[in-house]
């Protein structure tokens, strides 16, 4: 594991201050929200503020098609096959996913 860039100290009421460093990394501002991505026995903060105002409308309109036909339909709702549960996490035990790597080619975003 790497060594930290910065450090806080937390409070015996188990508050802390947010350093400078991560503060302007994540540019956050004053009454902006801090969110925590729990990974295992590591956490990673992100500006929480920012992934809110970045919502993608073509996902909130898909989700909001699913919820609507779900409702509709529940009778169209299947349990996942546990076979093809099985297959899939044998196919993928392997295989390793950097979730913060850039996409690259057509599917650039």
């Amino acid at each position: 594991m790497p060594m930290p860039s910065a450090t806080s100290k937390v409070t015996s009421r188990n508050q802390t201050t947010v350093p400078p460093a991560v503060r302007e990394a994540l540019q956050l501002e004053k009454g902006e929200r801090l969110g925590y991505i729990i990974e295992g026995n590591e956490v990673r903060l992100v500006n929480a503020s920012a992934l809110q105002e970045h919502e993608d409308p073509i996902v909130t309109g898909f989700l909001a098609l699913l919820a609507s036909d779900l409702e509709a339909h529940p009778d169209r709702v299947k349990a996942f096959p546990s076979e093809l549960l099985a297959r899939a996490k044998e196919l993928t035990e392997d295989v390793e996913i950097d979730h913060e790597a850039p996409i690259e080619g057509v599917t650039a975003l």
